[in-house]
């Protein structure tokens, strides 16, 4: 990992909350778009069903993206930018989401973040396991129109996410397919200490994750389902994050197009759980990773 790479990770890693505050408080004046239409009535609780990119520039995160895995977008909301919302989906399915958060406040010039949700039966309920198991309430739980009720919040050690109970119900168990979700992971200090936290806030069993010759981790299973995984994060320095992964067909191909779209390339190319996987951030320095899935033996 190359000296500026670092640095433009430190950076974005480290003023998460921050954005995270501004957005919600933010959030009441704006549409929110239901996670399933048409609805399944369905509830996964546990399973990551959903991901906000929070951002100072919406219009630029969707050049880049598109370029980058043919994602395509739907704008609601007025005809001043800074209260719309943009839909993301991949190959016809919605996926994600995009809000501004204070464009016009220079000093988060380089706040973006990608904000994962995960479902829950009873968003006031997890509210106050969140508390009882040391976490922040950055946004407490709130009715947002058709979407349903969400809350957001930090875990023990400055994480951001967020949880949700659909009024649409939750998406369909599925692996998601190329240019889709693939898999959200905790980079942590204490991974252990985390994933008792998570487990309690998400009702998780916690086994083993490690794969191979890679550090002590955890995986968080719910229904017979892997939902996402807890690491020691690789770099001392950076502040405890969701990182989400996208799966594509070849992760060299992926990073290519994200140089090419103005994206930054964090970590090359490398093998690691048991595939290859890349760590990007997009021309606003929001991180992410992609990764193949390669069907284990």
């Amino acid at each position: 990992m190359h000296r500026p790479g670092i640095c433009r990770l430190l950076a974005a890693l480290a003023l998460s909350v921050t954005a995270a505050t501004a957005f919600a408080a933010e959030g009441s004046g704006r549409y929110w778009p239901p996670i399933t239409d048409p609805p399944t009535a369905t509830y996964r609780p546990g399973k990551w069903v959903w991901a906000d990119l929070l951002t100072p520039d919406v219009g630029a995160a969707a050049e880049f993206y598109g370029k980058v895995f043919g994602w395509t977008f739907e704008t609601f909301g007025p005809k001043e930018d800074t209260r719309t919302y943009t839909l993301v989906s991949s190959n016809g399915t919605p996926i994600a989401g995009m809000v501004f958060v204070n464009p016009k406040d220079h000093s988060l010039k380089h706040d973006a973040r990608w904000v994962g949700l995960m479902s829950v039966e009873d968003v006031k309920l997890a509210e106050g396991r969140v508390l009882n198991a040391g976490g922040k309430v950055l946004m407490p739980p709130r009715q947002l129109g058709v979407r349903g009720e969400a809350a957001l919040f930090a875990d023990p050690e400055g994480a951001v996410f967020g949880v949700i109970h659909s009024a649409s119900g939750d998406p369909e168990d599925y692996l998601g397919e190329v240019n889709n979700w693939l898999w959200h992971e905790l980079w942590a200090t204490d991974a252990a200490a985390m994933a008792k936290f998570y487990q309690a806030v998400g009702g998780y069993q916690v086994v083993d994750g490690v794969i191979g010759s890679e550090q002590r981790g955890y995986h968080l299973t719910e229904g017979g389902y892997a939902r996402a995984g807890i690491l020691a994060k690789p770099l001392e320095a950076a502040k405890t994050a969701w990182v989400p992964y996208v799966r594509v067909a070849n992760v060299e191909e992926a990073v290519e197009k994200a140089r090419a779209a103005g994206g930054a390339v964090v970590l090359e190319p490398h093998d690691v759980h048991g595939t290859r996987a890349a760590l990007l951030m997009d021309p606003s320095g929001a991180p992410f990773a992609v990764a193949e899935w390669r069907r284990r033996k």
